[in-house]
């Protein structure tokens, strides 16, 4: 099998479903031929409604019975399922037409030097997102907060191919060799949510000397934030501080300063989230 891509479902049934209905219509063919597969994970649907969409998707893999186990295992519970040569890390939130997957593939299949490979990502109003940065430190986050975010956020070009640290997972291609070699996903509960995929191109990088790398010549829409956006502000920022810490101390800090440091940017962006509401 050329193929597997593989969707942690995160509430947001609606956006979920359009993805689905989206990504069925383009690569039904493939589907059913056997050199595709798709593989979805409920990380939070209604058991009945869950149902409903085995059947209107009758090729597509569905697991999970809406326990939400996060981010990591979730999607390492579909890597180990994957029979793909090469695994598309998809979010719910991401509209992506075959051609576009087809390429990514064929970027691979050149480029052997290369472990995984993104697509640029667009808001729907055609706007280009900056969806690649470098590994962040504590530095960059400082800088990108009193800067307006030219930093962290604005590192590499959007509209330029090029090799990259860390390709968002929202939409990202890897081999799924080097996937199994890593692991998967960190699972510890502290990677529940954010920060998960910046330690897997850490990791692909570092412990396996793989490069990433980002094809802006294609593009998939992105809504950016949609899913994230249903949590309460309160728990979407204690799990982005956890993640952050987490990714700290892996790398190198102590625990306590690991966590400290991410304490401060945690809080550090919310008041400048607050802020530009307010000048709004």
């Amino acid at each position: 099998m050329q193929l597997s891509i593989i969707i942690p479902a995160f509430f947001g049934e609606d956006i979920f479903e359009e993805c689905l209905e989206s990504l069925y219509r383009s690569s039904e063919d493939l589907l059913g031929n056997g050199n595709w597969e798709i593989l979805v994970y409920n990380n939070g649907f209604e058991p009945g409604r869950w149902q409903e969409l085995q059947e209107v998707f009758p090729k597509i893999k569905f697991y999970g019975e809406g326990k939400n186990v996060g981010f990591s295992e979730g999607n390492n519970f579909l890597i180990e399922k994957c029979k793909g040569e090469y695994i598309l890390l998809l979010n719910q939130d991401v509209f992506i037409k075959r051609k576009v997957v087809e390429k990514l593939i064929q970027f691979l299949e050149v480029n052997k030097e290369y472990s995984c490979v993104a697509p640029q990502l667009r808001f729907k109003s055609g706007e280009i997102q900056n969806s690649c940065r470098p590994f962040p430190t504590f530095g960059l986050f400082i800088k990108d907060i009193f800067t307006g975010g030219k930093s962290y956020r604005s590192f590499y070009f959007p509209d330029k191919d090029s090799e990259v640290d860390q390709p968002m997972a929202s939409c990202l291609l890897y081999r799924k060799e080097v996937i199994d070699k890593l692991g998967g996903f960190d699972s510890n509960p502290h990677f529940f949510l954010f920060f998960n995929d910046v330690d897997l191109s850490y990791r692909t990088k570092n412990e396996l000397g793989g490069k990433s790398y980002f094809l802006a010549s294609v593009y998939a829409y992105h809504l950016h934030g949609s899913s994230t956006a249903i949590l309460p502000e309160f728990k979407r920022l204690f799990l982005w501080w956890k993640g952050l810490g987490r990714f700290w101390y892996k790398t190198g800090d102590n625990y306590f300063w690991a966590y400290f440091k991410a304490l401060i940017i945690t809080k550090l962006n919310w008041l400048s989230k607050v802020g530009r509401e307010i000048i709004k």
